[in-house]
């Protein structure tokens, strides 16, 4: 008897257990592109140099990397990745003032997150729309932290999508639909 309670508890519960699995493979597609656009403009900012979030539609990934601006003291490929660390200097003691903390320059290196579970379907910027597979696009986020605002669609192999709108100033709305 009581297992009979428990298949019947069990086949009434397996459609709403499934449903719920299949919402987290898109929320979580949706937000590793929300923390990777967030991540870019925090870094450009922090940074106060500009970064690059690519969505790439081919390979089904976003990544973020600094773009290189041309500087006359270091070769282009020094700026960020350097082979040898810089020496440490030692601080003056008399000039060190208590609670002041010292500027870091350390490199940058591009990070990429690959999309589980889920498809990217399209994206708009400029008011260009990509419907293709094999295009990316290229977001650049200023080191005051604005962008070009840029549209995201993402779906599941069920057909449910999620759209991230990101504005001009870097705020995000995600929005489910579908089923």
């Amino acid at each position: 008897m009581v297992l009979a309670i428990m298949g019947i508890m069990t086949i009434v519960a397996m459609p709403s257990l499934v449903k719920s699995i299949r919402g987290n493979r898109l929320r979580a597609g949706a937000r590793t592109i929300v923390m990777a656009a967030n991540y870019a403009r925090t870094s450009a900012i922090l940074r106060n140099q500009e970064m690059k979030l690519t969505i790439d539609k081919e390979h089904n990934q976003v990544s973020i990397d600094p773009l290189r601006s041309a500087s006359p003291a270091l070769p282009s490929d020094q700026i960020f990745r350097t082979e040898t660390p810089a020496p440490e200097v030692e601080p003056d003691p008399g000039t060190n003032v208590p609670g002041e903390q010292q500027a870091s320059a350390t490199p940058f290196s591009s990070i990429t997150r690959i999309l589980d579970a889920v498809q990217i379907e399209s994206f708009t910027a400029d008011g260009k729309r990509s419907d293709t597979k094999n295009d990316s696009m290229a977001i650049v986020y200023q080191s005051n932290g604005r962008c070009t605002p840029f549209e995201t669609r993402i779906i599941d192999e069920f057909g449910s999508r999620m759209v991230i709108n990101v504005d001009a100033i870097g705020s995000i709305k995600v929005t489910q639909e579908g089923n």
